[in-house]
């Protein structure tokens, strides 16, 4: 019995469509992998502190539930609630993803090296007019 040619391109695209789901379920795992990893770190430098979720959820500004369903990889932080954490903590972006701080760093207290993330955000203006009014601090 041969197959139409008709027969041959929906067998094709059901494949496609096969191979296109797993995809898509691999990278789902990831994902789920890496909010994991993630909830994991938050949890371990959260007890290393000393806190409670709810005193490090009031310390952050997230709610509690929010900072469990993280700890427990149910939810992905936004940069801005991982931030809003890892201030915190004590700790700056950076050192949160590198495992510890950078080289270049490794003098400051915590306080400056959150400072450091906020300068990366600004912009060129922005850094001129900081300068400026650091500047003027420094001439009183």
């Amino acid at each position: 019995m041969t197959k139409s040619i008709s027969d041959k391109l929906n067998l094709i695209e059901k494949k496609e469509k096969n191979q296109k789901f797993y995809r898509n379920n691999e990278l789902a795992e990831e994902r789920e992998t890496e909010s994991q990893k993630i909830g994991k770190k938050i949890n371990k430098l959260r007890l290393q502190k000393g806190l409670s979720q709810h005193q490090l959820a009031q310390k952050s500004g997230i709610s509690q539930s929010f900072l469990s369903a993280l700890e427990n990889g149910k939810k992905s932080p936004t940069v801005d609630s991982l931030k809003k954490i890892c201030r915190s903590l004590g700790i700056s972006l950076a050192e949160f993803f590198s495992g510890g701080r950078s080289q270049r760093f490794t003098d400051l207290p915590p306080e400056i090296n959150t400072l450091v993330d906020d300068l990366r955000e600004l912009s060129p203006g922005q850094i001129q007019h900081l300068r400026a009014f650091i500047k003027s601090l420094n001439n009183q």
